[in-house]
């Protein structure tokens, strides 16, 4: 059966591949992937440890701004439990700074500690747009940042 809006080869009398039907066969999905690039979202992953791309000066620079407004919005939950390990985040920051979504990638094992860290990266927000330079080479820029709740109320993003 085939599927709506595709064309397939058909074997001829002689069961050889019909070559017009393949050409506009391998146009079309030519065409479908130029399409679909085009429409794609130009993302950037970076990690903390980036220390020499611009996209690294960025994460730097969002890191100290969430390490300070979580210290200033720091959970009780952090100072009852002592936790050894905080969350691995995903944060998804657009261009003109606006905060598109922030996901846990590895939980803390708290619930609690997970949300807060996920609610210090949303009350941090908007963050600074991003220079001319890394704005003509993103619109979106993925930082993954392990957190750690130190129970002396320090936060670590590294």
């Amino acid at each position: 059966m085939e599927r709506p809006g595709r064309s397939r080869a058909r074997a001829g009398a002689t069961g050889r591949l019909d070559s017009a039907a393949l050409l506009n066969q391998i146009a079309g999905l030519d065409a479908e992937t130029q399409r679909r690039v085009g429409d794609a979202v130009r993302e950037r992953r970076v990690s903390l440890a980036d220390t020499r791309s611009l996209a690294g000066f960025y994460a730097a620079d969002w890191a100290r701004k969430v390490t300070r407004v979580g210290e200033m919005n720091f959970p009780e939950a952090a100072r009852r439990l002592n936790p050894g390990a905080g969350p691995l985040l995903d944060v998804a920051i657009r261009a003109d700074g606006s905060l598109r979504n922030v996901r846990v990638l590895r939980s803390s094992g708290n619930a609690e500690l997970d949300q807060a860290a996920r609610r210090i990266v949303q009350l941090a927000a908007p963050y600074p747009p991003f220079p001319p330079e890394l704005r003509q080479q993103v619109e979106l820029l993925r930082i993954e940042a392990p957190w750690r709740f130190d129970p002396r109320g320090q936060v670590q993003v590294r």
